[in-house]
């Protein structure tokens, strides 16, 4: 028993997505037709990370949206949707109001697609 209750507490406590979902951050291919040079950057500006295609980037999970942006013009401005995270709802269902807030709080309760298509202009 009382090795059980450090175990349940961990479960009780910690989010589905937190766990079962791949943590905080997320790992984005992104590919293009051509090699090409961009930035990516949330839509609050910040998390401003720099790849030339094929490439792929370590992002944190937030509900904010991601931008994909030439500065050469070499291709459209393209938006990567923040979606919620499937992990976060088993969570609610479980009953685990604790662990979605730990989702919600660390990020986890959000992702993206996991593949970013560029096409040149």
């Amino acid at each position: 028993v009382i090795f059980a209750l450090p175990i349940l507490g961990t479960i009780m406590f910690s989010g589905c997505a937190t766990i079962l979902g791949g943590g905080n951050q997320q790992t984005i291919s992104i590919n293009s037709d051509k090699p090409m040079k961009g930035k990516l950057v949330y839509e609050d500006g910040k998390g401003e990370q720099y790849f030339t295609t094929p490439a792929t980037v370590n992002v944190d999970r937030r509900s904010k949206d991601i931008i994909l942006s030439s500065d050469n013009d070499e291709f459209s401005t393209k938006t990567q949707k923040s979606n919620m995270n499937g992990w976060f709802w088993g969570n609610i269902l479980i009953g685990g109001l604790l662990g979605s807030t730990t989702d919600m709080a660390g990020g986890a309760a959000w992702k993206y697609d996991e593949t970013v298509n560029l096409s040149s202009k």
